[in-house]
Parts: structure tokens; C-alpha cells; sequence
């Protein structure tokens, strides 16, 4: 297994960790936290997250969601630059 290969696996369990009680969170919202928690986990690396998949399950009792995908940085195929700052006035 490749040192990407790792990477992809922990960012996956870690977003795949996001569930609630059904009743406290949508399944957007819940999608949404799994999104955010992976985006976190890319920026502790001075990366960026790009989504390649998600989902949410609503059940009686639970809510969960899941959002897979790979953390990237200057240099990698997937990678956008942020947009310049706006002109000064």
C-alpha cells in the first residue's frame, strides 16, 4: 500500500465518523460535518480536501454520512490555487 493509500483510508475513517441521532442532523448537514471534519484533517497537512464521493443514511435512530476523497497540495494533479486577493482601494 502506497503512502497516499494510507492518507486516503485515515481521512475516510475519519469523515466516516460522522453520525448523530436522527432528529438532531439532516442528512445534508450531516454530509456537510463528514465533509468539513475530512477538510480539517487535509488542512493539518497545509492541504486541501477534493470530494469523490458521499453519502448520507437516515434510519430510525441514527443519521450518518461519509465523504471520501484525498487531501492535495501544490503540485498535485487535483490541486486549484486559491483565487488572488482583491485589489486594493
Amino acid at each position: 500500500m502506497r503512502g497516499n493509500d494510507v492518507k486516503r483510508i485515515y481521512l475516510f475513517l475519519a469523515a466516516a465518523g460522522s453520525m448523530a441521532l436522527a432528529g438532531c442532523y439532516s442528512p445534508d448537514v450531516a454530509e456537510e460535518h463528514a465533509q468539513d471534519v475530512a477538510a480539517s484533517q487535509c488542512e493539518q497537512q497545509g492541504k486541501e480536501f477534493v470530494q469523490t464521493s458521499g453519502s448520507a443514511v437516515v434510519t430510525p435512530g441514527v443519521t450518518a454520512a461519509n465523504a471520501k476523497g484525498h487531501c492535495v497540495g501544490p503540485g498535485d494533479p487535483d490541486y486549484v490555487p486559491p483565487p488572488p486577493p482583491p485589489p486594493a482601494q
